[in-house]
């Protein structure tokens, strides 16, 4: 069964509530509601995503709802796989990015990419093959390319020739909407979901090309679709959750497992059991989140003391050295000197 993660899933909620859809009416389509799409990184069945958006629309009486979440789709949308494009050096490696590392967001679609002669198309094959059912998830993805397309390149002309439904015409609003987001050249009822774009695009170097980051990321990456494949340990799943937690202070066990649907009791005794040590995996995923941050030059010590969870900087120039050998401020000066 094709599954999708609770981070994506909530991105396409908290974007329908934004929208003014009702919360409850759109978690109670979820199995175990609300609560299980707050358990960080789990994993929930992917079926679910069509009729989340097909309610928002038919509560909110916006038929272009899907397309209207896309457009609000950016790399840090994707976490540490958003991280790994917008390092991208160009739109072809971002593309391979995200299709090769897409099961770790979800699985309702997979993407590939065509080029022939000065075309480039995306593909989408999805799990489901209801098109009409499932048109608002295909269209929230085609404009979310859209949309971190023009981010990456820094380009708000629209680098989108044309694109393909399987789904029939929808209403005006709608038809509107994809004129202003992809163009006039919008076919419905066609063999494949695909967005063609111009093939000199996807070989431009990008203005935010970091090659050294890309490395770090995806050689995380890679251990983290390993996990997924294996079935995640519980390792990854703590320090999963506690990724998020970090931004928004000091972690604590019992809220780390509340996130992850258990008592404290019972992530202590999991713990133990396979030798973990709670304070060490947060002092990991700090350690892992401050080498990516440190590639982020107009990010001042002070905020990324602050985005680690430490309350002074002190604290985080302390830690840093320890996991580094060497302070903050000459670790980034080695690595600019190296860029």
């Amino acid at each position: 069964m094709p599954s999708v993660s609770t981070s994506y899933l909530a991105s396409l909620i908290d974007g329908s509530v934004a929208l003014g859809a009702p919360a409850d009416a759109l978690y109670a389509l979820v199995p175990g509601g609300r609560e299980a799409v707050q358990q960080v990184d789990r994993r929930l069945p992917a079926d679910v995503m069509a009729p989340v958006l097909n309610a928002a629309a038919e509560a909110t009486g916006l038929d272009s709802i899907g397309l209207r979440i896309g457009v609000q789709f950016r790399p840090a949308t994707f976490l540490d796989v958003g991280y790994a494009l917008a390092a991208a050096s160009t739109i072809r490696e971002a593309l391979e990015i995200n299709m090769h590392y897409q099961p770790l967001t979800q699985e309702a679609v997979r993407t590939r990419l065509e080029v022939c002669g000065n075309d480039a198309r995306i593909l989408l094959d999805p799990a489901f093959p209801d098109a009409e059912d499932f048109r608002r998830v295909t269209e929230a993805i085609l404009a979310g390319y859209a949309s971190i397309g023009r981010w990456l390149l820094w380009d708000q002309v629209r680098p989108v020739v044309a694109v393909e439904f399987r789904h029939a015409r929808p209403c005006e609003e709608t038809c509107a909407y994809y004129a202003s987001l992809f163009g006039d050249q919008v076919t419905f009822g066609a063999p494949a979901d695909a967005m063609l774009i111009d093939a000199g695009l996807i070989a431009r170097p990008l203005p935010n090309s970091n090659p050294a980051l890309v490395k770090l990321l995806t050689g995380r990456l890679n251990a983290r679709l390993a996990a997924f494949k294996a079935g995640s340990s519980l390792r990854t799943q703590v320090m999963g959750v506690l990724q998020r937690q970090i931004r928004s202070g000091k972690p604590n066990l019992d809220d780390t497992a509340r996130l992850l649907g258990m008592s404290g009791r019972t992530l202590r005794r999991r713990l133990q059991a396979e030798e973990l040590s709670y304070s060490e995996l947060l002092a990991l995923t700090r350690k892992e989140a401050a080498e990516v941050y440190m590639h982020e030059i107009n990010m001042t010590l002070a905020e990324i003391a602050g985005l680690l969870g430490y309350s002074d900087q002190t604290a985080f120039m302390r830690a840093f050295k320890g996991w580094f050998g060497e302070a903050p401020g000459a670790y980034r000066e080695r690595l600019q000197r190296k860029a």
